[in-house]
């Protein structure tokens, strides 16, 4: 008859292994949770930087001098095809990154027709 075994018991080599496995697999959950937070705050920033090329977009259909833009927040009018163009664009460094020179540039688009200018007189 074989001596019993106690099956609870582990190998002496196993020792520490859960542990081992513990401390290298919290960093990298740690890291992939921050990584989506900072993709969750790309997407907020984007609304944020349509939302300015919008407005500036409209205040300069209506005629308005200089449109309120942000700090941080690069943005360019210019006309085209009969309609007011407004890019706004702003430089994302991810999470402790900003030290190695990573950016993301996020960039959004609006355009808006003059009100000097009737909707008949442009050109789909």
């Amino acid at each position: 008859m074989a001596p019993h075994q106690d099956s609870r018991s582990t190998p002496s080599s196993d020792r520490g292994s859960v542990i081992v496995e513990t401390a290298l697999v919290i960093p990298v959950l740690l890291a992939v949770t921050v990584l989506l937070v900072w993709v969750a705050s790309l997407g907020a920033t984007y609304v944020r930087i349509l939302d300015v090329a919008q407005t500036a977009a409209r205040q300069a259909a209506r005629g308005a001098v200089q449109p309120a833009v942000p700090r941080g927040v690069e943005l360019s009018m210019g006309e085209r095809d009969g309609l007011i163009h407004a890019v706004a664009s702003e430089e994302v460094a991810p999470p402790m990154a900003a030290w190695v020179g990573w950016s993301v540039t996020v960039r959004a688009e609006a355009h808006a027709l003059p009100e000097w200018q009737s909707p008949q007189e442009v050109d789909w």
